[in-house]
């Protein structure tokens, strides 16, 4: 009994966590070479020092491998490998400027680089709130809590809870999910962000909800098993009970959606009787009061004569006779347009026939509904984190584990609402037969839809990238925090295309200042039409059509600094221009109190 609970739990958790089929990385190309670009050993780009995997040594070189056959992960499939369309270029490295590279004289803001040993956050009882110490070129800002991350989503072998690149679209927020340091694997997750607000999961009350629900049943966690086993017991208690509500509840919508429509047409209908109506009985009203009035004036008369007496009273018998019959006919038929009493006639027939049965049909179902839900619920009663366990399965998509690099380069694009990974495995400078390879995938699907495998050699010097964004056209960006030889303390940008046609990045001669640590993401905020670079403790922004232009200004770039001693892995923004910050560790996600700028 218990092994087939067991295998129940498995089919029951695989049908909630929405998954899709395992990225095919394959090759099948199209060749888009470019010649190498002339330059002096000064513009050579120096990134020897950049970000290393999850905060190890940032020494030395970047590779964290031997150089070889990029896509080595096992989990894909064979037989896929050439259904994906492939471009490729032998060099996207384009630099046709003569003019030598320049660091942009901003102020810098005070930051304390953090490169390590970060503060770790245990209470999630409240929400964590962290306001900026210092700013250059823009105000300051607070971000707080929204949600606080469970250990993990796919509940893997080596999981540990490490969330990386993340951007927001249609209503929901994606973000990767490593399986592990070193071992480039993961997941890309999609949450719903609109449904799941509306369960009350926010920085106001129950921010810890979606880490304790799926904590509770992590079967890697020391008390994860027997919770599992008590989850699997709840789903076969409580499975008859689902099955017939999945059953009764589409034919239910089905009568609602018609009960529905009935009522707006049959309240249009009435509203147009109630008018007809109303105006009707205001003009009976009217000559009602006006038959009081006569009949008063009558009656003020004082006539001698027994013929003027006589001629009073009929007056006033004709007035009263006319009164009755105007009160009478208050209850009359209202006079509708014959377009209206035909609606009118044919809804009150629906009343006496079918709609009564439907109406009647749709309480029944409704009450078997009710009756199966309240069951759950005693079943539910002993641990309300079961029925929370369901609630939020549906409104979370997981894809298979697989080859995510390190997994920080997450982005969107707005101008064909896909979204795109690089699989970065290597950092920085790496050797000449690296190509770096960009999974373009369906933002509603997450199937992988267009794969794009390039190299970026500089005079001899090939780069991997480890970021990337996409501006409100599509032009592509991503950033090395390195510069010349000759300039320390740089931060170098690249913008591009990268289509099905053509793969060219060239580099922004403009040099940030980069006071801060590792270069953790460069993503974009569509409301602002600013590009955003990521670091621990510090987010710069600079005008997208400045550095798409080379013509970037110090009052273009703002820095916002905080002293938080925690990793910031990735910044995305919503409608609104608000942005919402993930950090470690303990992985939360963070909304700003204002719109960044």
């Amino acid at each position: 009994m218990l092994k087939i609970k067991k295998s129940f739990l498995i089919l029951t958790m695989s049908t909630l966590m929405l998954s899709m089929p395992a990225m095919g990385l394959g090759v099948n190309a199209s060749a888009d070479n470019k010649p190498v670009a002339k330059v002096t050993k000064s513009d050579v780009i120096d990134d020897k020092k950049p970000e290393a995997i999850d905060g190890g040594s940032n020494t030395g070189s970047a590779s964290q491998k031997p150089t070889g056959p990029y896509n080595d992960n096992k989990n894909i499939d064979d037989n896929k490998q050439n259904s994906i369309a492939t471009t490729v270029s032998d060099n996207a490295y384009v630099d046709d400027k003569k003019t030598d590279y320049h660091l942009i004289n901003t102020d810098t803001p005070t930051v304390t680089p953090t490169w390590g040993d970060y503060t770790r956050v245990s209470d999630m009882s409240a929400p964590n709130s962290y306001s900026s110490i210092d700013s250059v070129n823009t105000g300051k800002v607070t971000f707080q809590t929204k949600w606080f991350f469970p250990l993990g989503f796919h509940v893997g072998p080596s999981e540990h809870g490490n969330y990386q690149g993340a951007v927001m679209a249609n209503g929901s927020i994606y973000f990767v999910e490593s399986a592990g340091t070193n071992t480039n694997k993961g997941a890309i997750v999609k949450l719903k962000m609109d449904a799941l607000d509306s369960l009350g999961i926010d920085a106001t009350s129950q921010q810890d909800l979606m880490a304790k629900v799926f904590n509770f049943f992590n079967r890697k966690s020391t008390y994860g098993e027997d919770n599992n086993k008590q989850l699997s017991d709840y789903i076969v208690k409580t499975n008859s009970y689902r099955t017939a509500n999945n059953k009764l509840q589409p034919k239910a919508n089905k009568l609602n959606k018609i009960v529905t429509a009935f009522n707006k047409k049959n309240k249009r209908i009435l509203n147009i009787y109630a008018n007809a109506k109303k105006k009707m009985v205001s003009k009976i009203n009217a000559q009602m009061k006006a038959n009081r009035k006569a009949a008063a004036k009558i009656r003020k008369q004082h006539p001698k004569t027994k013929k003027k007496k006589h001629l009073r009273a009929v007056k006033l018998s004709r007035l009263y006779k006319t009164y009755k019959a105007l009160k009478a006919s208050k209850n009359k038929p209202v006079s509708l347009s014959a377009k209206n009493r035909r609606a009118y006639a044919q809804v009150q027939r629906a009343n006496r026939s079918y709609m009564a049965k439907d109406k009647k049909q749709l309480a029944a179902l409704q009450k078997k509904i009710n009756a199966n839900n309240k069951k759950i619920d005693k079943i539910t009663q002993d641990n309300e984190l079961f029925k929370q366990y369901f609630q939020l399965s549906k409104l979370i998509e997981i894809s298979p584990v697989t080859n995510i690099g390190h997994g920080q380069t997450l982005s969107y694009n707005p101008s064909n609402n896909h979204i795109y990974i690089a699989q970065d495995d290597e950092l920085g400078v790496v050797g000449a037969d690296f190509y770096n390879q960009v999974t373009e995938m369906d933002s509603d699907t997450m199937r992988p839809v267009h794969i794009y495998r390039f190299k970026l050699n500089n005079n001899d010097h090939y780069y991997a990238i480890h970021t990337l964004a996409f501006d409100n056209e599509g032009n592509a960006y991503f950033g090395i925090a390195g510069g010349p030889k000759n300039i320390n303390g740089a931060y170098t940008l690249f913008h591009g295309t990268l289509s099905d046609s053509k793969i060219e990045f060239s580099p922004v001669r403009g040099l940030i200042n980069w006071p801060a640590s590792y270069n953790q993401q460069v993503t974009f905020n569509r409301v602002n039409n600013r590009l955003y670079l990521l670091s621990n403790d510090m987010i710069v922004s600079i005008p997208v059509d400045e550095v798409r232009n080379d013509d970037i200004k110090p009052q273009d770039v703002h820095y916002v600094t905080f002293n938080t001693n925690r990793e910031f892995e990735s910044l995305s923004f919503d409608e609104n221009g608000y942005g919402y910050l993930m950090m470690l560790w303990r992985s939360e996600l963070l909304k700003s109190n204002v719109p960044l700028d």
